[in-house]
């Protein structure tokens, strides 16, 4: 449905506006639905006289007299109403942001005092494995039972889930100490599942302020090995029970060490990804990266119709992807050759096993044992699959769209 023409000599009306200037470059948008683009200086003292009452042409005119060009007042007005910035006809302008959810409790979680804290308890787990070598993460560890459905229920479910909320929950608090909203979902990153929190508002935060929120989460992995480390130096060489705690502890403590050495895979958009286009500059490398390969790839086809239209690129995020597409590249491909090489065989060689356990054994326990089993190795990569599909249909969908809007327009 087209929008009402606008009136371009009467004043508009628009929603509370953040500004963030870095360098050449304003990040503008609204905080209480995190909508934000880039625009360049001059687009963002347009935006400002509009904000401040000018009419559309009388924008324009100030432009012109400014910065010796002509503007496309009425291009620049669609990008507006893409970002919602402008209140509709009939529409209520949004209330100023007011302090989200846990802002206290998240500046409690990052304040000096808890740092101090937890620069102890790192301290006293350091301490721990060097009087206790026995306690350093190792992969023996993991195997903590024989049986593997408590192995894998315990272990993997009951002894990762809650690690993982915690680390995105660090991400959200750190957020929110900032005054940003934050959302979870579950995402994929290659045939990885992951939890993932949004915190769209980072783009309106001076750089400085948001290294924390991107790390927090890892921080909250170091805390959980420190941690887990100290409990099962409380147990060392219990017996029974408390001996079963002390093996499930140090089992989900190397877990965590696993976890934490995925994020350097950051070609994966991981945490460290994040930090890194942060520190770099860059806006959205990861699409920059992905589109170069594409333009690389059907030019070497004679195909260069196919081409993605590069003006649309940040000259920051060109630069940095000539070489972070290799990388890209050869990390995808590096995923790629464990699949096929230690992903599938494996998968294979516990199903064969499976499927033996279960032809000696029909009990009811046995049967659960070799079920969950198996759901839980397999698990992932099937809702990973899921996860692919899904998204393709949507970008098919979003496309359909956009060019049915195009060829009615």
């Amino acid at each position: 449905m087209a929008s009402a023409p606008v009136d371009l000599d009467r004043p508009l009306r628009l929603h509370p506006l953040t500004y963030l200037e870095e360098g050449d470059e304003v990040t503008v948008g609204r905080a209480d639905i995190d909508s934000y683009g880039l625009f360049p200086a001059d687009g963002a003292a347009l935006l400002r006289r509009l904000e401040a009452g000018d009419s559309p042409n009388t924008a324009a005119r100030w432009y012109s007299e400014q910065y010796g060009e002509q503007v496309d007042v009425a291009e620049f007005l669609e990008v507006l109403e893409e970002l919602e910035l402008l209140v509709k006809d009939g529409e209520e302008a949004a209330a100023p942001a007011g302090p989200v959810r846990w802002q206290r409790l998240g500046r409690a979680v990052f304040s000096p005092v808890a740092r101090v804290l937890y620069g102890a308890l790192v301290a006293a787990a350091l301490v721990a494995v060097a009087r206790t070598p026995q306690l350093a993460p190792r992969y023996q560890h993991l195997f903590f039972t024989h049986s593997s459905l408590v192995l894998l229920t315990l272990g993997i479910v009951l002894g990762q889930v809650p690690w993982i909320l915690l680390h995105e929950a660090f991400h959200a608090l750190a957020g929110r100490r900032l005054g940003l909203n934050s959302t979870l979902s579950i995402d994929r990153r290659f045939y990885y599942v992951v939890f993932v929190t949004a915190l769209d508002g980072l783009v309106a935060v001076p750089r400085r302020k948001r290294y924390l929120p991107m790390l927090a989460g890892m921080l909250l992995d170091v805390l959980v090995i420190c941690g887990l480390t100290l409990g099962a130096a409380g147990l060392h060489g219990a017996t029974g029970a408390a001996g079963v705690v002390y093996r499930l502890m140090l089992s989900m403590a190397f877990a965590v060490v696993l976890r934490l050495a995925w994020q350097f895979y950051f070609f994966l958009r991981t945490d460290l990804y994040y930090l890194a286009i942060t520190v770099l500059g860059c806006n959205d490398l990861q699409t920059t990266a992905r589109q170069m390969l594409r333009n690389r790839l059907v030019r070497a086809l004679r195909r260069p119709e196919r081409a993605v239209d590069e003006s649309t690129w940040r000259e920051r995020d060109r630069e940095v992807a000539r070489w972070y597409s290799w990388l890209m590249l050869a990390g995808y491909g590096f995923l790629t050759v464990t699949l096929a090489t230690a992903v599938v065989p494996t998968g294979v060689r516990v199903t064969r096993m499976a499927v033996h356990k279960l032809g000696t054994d029909l009990s009811f326990v046995n049967v659960a044992d070799v079920i969950v089993f198996l759901v839980l190795n397999f698990g992932e990569l099937v809702l990973a699959g899921f996860l692919a599909v899904r998204g393709w249909r949507r970008s098919r969908t979003r496309s359909s769209s956009a060019s049915s809007a195009a060829l009615t327009g």
